[in-house]
């Protein structure tokens, strides 16, 4: 409810601005373009009423036209205000990264407002794919190609994301979460005909076979090779290694940003910018210390996700060695971002 006092506050006075910075440059005398400026001021005179349902209408028939700013952070508002909060965000966010640099500082401030107050009820998800080219989708819907340079914006529940490939490759997750709070997942694509990475399997004994065998020898040094834990956790040691480097991946692109917003924070604020008695509690400085943050979080799960994926392969080695005969086994392991584990159950 106070997110939703706030947006109301703001919501008029920023529809209000945002029309003649909308016909600004659209003055051309082509009769479509005369027709889309009828339809921006409609849309735009439509939020200023705070009808919310004839401004999203006539936004996302412009929007289908053309991806522009001006457009988005109407539909931003629209959608928010008729509690499609994920939508609502996720268009907040396009408009206040695609703004030109010409346009009124003081529009820029409030999208940024906006954005700030939508963000406190969506959750915030970053994904990191194993293969680029990949289809990213959340909640069925398509949000983007690996590689995903941008966040996704998700309502609190469970949610369903996934990545797919052309050829038939899918990966998917659960995902529980929280308004206000930043999550970030790997989803590791496998091909389709490949066993999954992470699996708790079973391979039983073929009986006739072993009693041939310890008929004929006395012993199991003729034993055919029982390769289903070779298998499985060499899998898991390649979805590890897949892990791993995408959240190194991710860890380098925030040390990237992070320099340069520092470096941004230095040419407003001199050396050491963000220290209370300067930019600290600006924006440029919340923006240096949730990418030193993110470079951090990152940098952990890569560094437990190359160990586990260690493990994993000594393991596969280990089974390779030492599973000298079929048996009745089971192998059951596991991979989370702070580590992994793997059971073994049989005989050698």
């Amino acid at each position: 409810m106070k997110s939703r006092f706030h947006m109301l506050r703001f919501a008029g006075s920023l529809a209000l601005s945002l029309p003649a910075l909308i016909t600004a440059g659209r003055t051309s005398a082509d009769e479509p373009v005369h027709n889309a400026n009828a339809q921006y001021r409609m849309a735009f005179d439509a939020l200023g009423k705070r009808n919310w349902s004839e401004a999203r209408r006539l936004l996302l028939a412009l929007w289908a036209k053309s991806h522009t700013w001006d457009v988005a952070a109407g539909l931003g508002q629209a959608e928010f205000l008729l509690d499609n909060r994920a939508a609502g965000t996720t268009y907040t966010a396009f408009a206040l990264a695609n703004v030109p640099p010409r346009e009124n500082p003081k529009t820029v401030e409030r999208l940024r407002a906006a954005l700030s107050e939508m963000k406190e009820t969506v959750a915030t998800v970053r994904i990191v794919v194993n293969k680029d080219g990949a289809d990213v989708i959340a909640e069925h819907e398509l949000v983007g190609t690996s590689p995903l340079v941008h966040e996704i914006y998700l309502n609190p529940g469970t949610r369903l994301l996934e990545a797919r490939l052309e050829d038939g490759g899918h990966a998917q997750q659960m995902l529980d979460v929280q308004a206000g709070e930043s999550y970030q997942i790997a989803l590791v694509v496998a091909h389709p005909l490949a066993q999954p990475a992470l699996v708790s399997a079973s391979s039983p004994a073929n009986s006739r076979a072993t009693g041939e065998l310890t008929s004929a020898s006395g012993d199991h040094d003729g034993a055919s090779r029982n390769w289903t834990p070779v298998f499985i956790t060499g899998g898991l040691a390649i979805a590890a290694a897949a892990i791993g480097t995408g959240f190194a991946i991710d860890a380098h692109s925030a040390k990237s940003d992070g320099a340069k917003a520092l470096g941004n924070a230095e040419a407003e604020f001199g050396s050491n910018p963000c220290t209370p008695a300067k930019g600290g509690g600006s924006e440029l400085c919340q923006s240096v210390e949730e990418l030193q943050d993110r470079r951090k979080s990152s940098s952990t799960v890569a560094t437990a996700s190359f160990i586990a994926g260690g493990v994993f392969a000594g393991a596969a080695l280990g089974s390779y060695f030492l599973w000298a005969k079929p048996s009745p086994t089971r192998l059951d392991a596991w991979l989370v971002p702070d580590g992994g584990g793997v059971r073994f159950a049989g005989s050698f």
